[in-house]
């Protein structure tokens, strides 16, 4: 390996599959993760869901943005949990560095954590759980973990929970047992493959951060590439690491065809056939204006203390999400979410809440995270 890197003039290895955040290529779907995440640490929401096939970036995704988190912010990382609830809570107090009675019980457990969030909240810290391979967590345990993110102060709540997890995390949540769990969930972004420019523009990056951009790559090298991976992350870094060792034995500084065939005979990979998902966030976000719609229309109740107004006024989306609620409280099912430059029109206005209108949505949102829009 070393005679490799040292061939091509490379200071790193550019397609490792360990992810590694100096090698981060931020697409429009992993900036769109990123901003998602951002926006949960910002609010005082509880959940946010990063829904991805293996190989399509959640973890080095998840690492991007812990790496950027500010001094005051603690998390713990949870990764394959296939655990009960009592072996969840050990796993996170142990991650918080925090001594644990061997006879300690679930109930313990569970008080030992929250008065370790009360304490950091005190001092003016903020606590996230991240739980990786979260399509292995049981039932019981993601029911825990919904109950865990009820803790809160008068303003805001003791802790923030991301989980990510392949396509089977999102069927899970949709399950009647975990309806509470989902209504709870404020973002859930969809990580999907690279199209082929995106595909060609990650490669390019690579290279260039590994020290050489001057790696020629045939055009017929990408298109094959591209037909056996798909536009995968983790098959890309594969195959281009094998098609890079291959020209390296045939003393060639560039990667045609016959590398890249080379490359996937030794995988043994077969071509994929193009396939049409459903993106996740469009699916998750029909869902909310269904389900908000409905129980908007069937369960509203007078609400007091409303301002009406007469003129009409419009309003901007100043962060990068924003949840519409079916009522002016932070616990009420969330109708819609809004992105950042979204315009909307004021209809009512309570103490810290506008009731909005956005195309054929209603709903409330908080004036925080609003402007009024001047133009």
């Amino acid at each position: 390996m070393a005679d490799y890197i040292e061939f091509f003039g490379f200071n790193d290895n550019p397609f490792r599959i360990t992810p590694d955040i100096d090698f981060f290529f931020m697409s429009s779907v992993h900036q769109e993760a990123l901003a998602s995440l951002e926006f949960l640490l910002e609010s005082e929401e509880g959940f946010a869901v990063i829904i991805g096939e293996p190989g399509t970036g959640k973890t080095i995704t998840i690492r991007k943005f812990v790496n950027q988190l500010p001094e005051n912010v603690e998390y713990a990382y949870i990764l394959f949990p296939n655990l009960t609830p009592e072996e969840m809570f050990r796993a996170v107090l142990e991650d918080f560095g925090i001594e644990i009675p061997d006879n300690a019980t679930k109930n313990k457990l569970f008080s030992m954590l929250r008065e370790f969030l009360i304490r950091k909240k005190r001092e003016g810290r903020k606590i996230f759980i991240v739980i990786d391979e979260a399509q292995n967590l049981p039932v019981e345990t993601l029911e825990e973990l919904r109950i865990l993110s009820n803790l809160e102060t008068e303003k805001e709540k003791l802790l923030q929970i991301i989980l990510l997890g392949q396509p089977e995390l999102e069927k899970k949540l949709s399950s009647p047992q975990l309806r509470q769990l989902r209504q709870r969930v404020t973002v859930m972004t969809g990580l999907r493959n690279f199209s082929k420019d995106e595909m060609i523009d990650y490669i390019n990056y690579r290279l260039a951060k590994a020290g050489n951009s001057t790696v020629r790559i045939s055009p017929s090298a990408y298109n094959l590439i591209y037909s056996y991976s798909d536009g995968n992350v983790r098959l890309i870094n594969l195959i281009m690491e094998r098609a890079l060792m291959s020209a390296f034995v045939k003393n060639k500084h560039s990667v045609d065809k016959e590398n890249v065939k080379e490359a996937v005979s030794s995988l043994n990979l077969e071509k994929k056939q193009k396939k049409f998902y459903l993106v996740i966030t469009a699916v998750f976000l029909f869902f909310l204006i269904v389900m908000g719609a409905s129980g908007y229309y069937l369960f509203s109740k007078k609400e007091t203390g409303i301002k009406k107004i007469h003129k009409e006024e419009t309003a901007v989306v100043s962060v990068n999400k924003l949840n519409v609620r079916n009522s002016p409280d932070k616990s009420s099912d969330i109708v819609y979410v809004l992105s950042k430059g979204d315009k909307f029109i004021i209809l009512q206005k309570k103490d810290e809440w506008y009731k909005i209108r956005y195309k054929n949505i209603e709903g409330w949102v908080k004036k925080d995270f609003v402007r009024i829009d001047n133009e």
